[in-house]
């Protein structure tokens, strides 16, 4: 997992804070810590991203769609959707 290939999320405000992998794990670009639920980083469908303490929420796979959905097929997708 670790040469899997990250790039920035393009929800508008986000892009310089969170990346997505090709795989759909979502990453604090900070502090570069995965995003997870009950231990596992898959176990979301939704996700709240933070930016100047405030918090939305998003789909995680329209995430991973917007940044990687011509790149990729869906079954690279490892998350809930």
């Amino acid at each position: 997992m670790q040469d899997e290939i990250r790039k920035s999320v393009k929800a508008k405000g986000f892009e310089d804070l969170y990346d997505v992998t090709q795989s759909g794990r979502i990453i604090a670009k900070k502090t570069n810590h995965v995003k997870v639920f009950n231990g596992d980083p898959y176990n979301f469908a939704n996700v709240h991203l933070y930016k100047d303490g405030e918090r939305e929420l998003f789909k995680t796979y329209d995430l991973w769609k917007e940044v990687f959905g011509g790149e990729f097929a869906d079954s690279e997708y490892k998350g809930k959707r």
